[in-house]
């Protein structure tokens, strides 16, 4: 059994490895966020990075729960929280894909009449940069 310097430095050397492993596993997880982020941007044409104003603005988070979205804790619509990515289709009847995800943003009503969601005619870019944020989720 170590004793004195010896365990301090053991101690200490279990320490640096421990934190430099922490730290790897961060890099890494922030390039993967930023490789999806890019991803949903270059899908939709949107920038993601500018979604959370426009959804505020637009009583987004009155009906869905958003991640990352302060106060989106809305119990009308779907939850938005990562796993639209995933899902067969939007709004429950147009195929899942940016153009349809897009389209069902800026006029939901015009789509299905007897949908919750509001045709919220934001911008096609407001549009745009909502659907990437929402596709960055995963």
């Amino acid at each position: 059994m170590a004793f004195g310097p010896a365990r301090s430095i053991g101690g200490a050397l279990a320490a640096v490895l421990l934190l430099s492993a922490a730290g790897a596993a961060a890099t890494l997880w922030s390039e993967r966020l930023d490789r999806v982020r890019h991803e949903s941007d270059i899908a939709t044409g949107g920038v993601g990075a500018r979604a959370i104003p426009i959804m505020t603005a637009n009583g987004c988070s009155g009906c869905h729960i958003i991640t990352g979205v302060p106060g989106a804790q809305g119990q009308v619509g779907p939850r938005l929280d990562g796993s639209l990515a995933g899902r067969v289709f939007v709004g429950g009847v147009l195929a899942n894909n940016p153009v349809n995800l897009i389209r069902w943003i800026r006029s939901a009503r015009e789509i299905n009449p007897h949908t919750a969601m509001p045709s919220t005619r934001i911008t096609e870019q407001q549009a745009r940069d909502i659907a990437a944020y929402l596709y960055a989720l995963r």
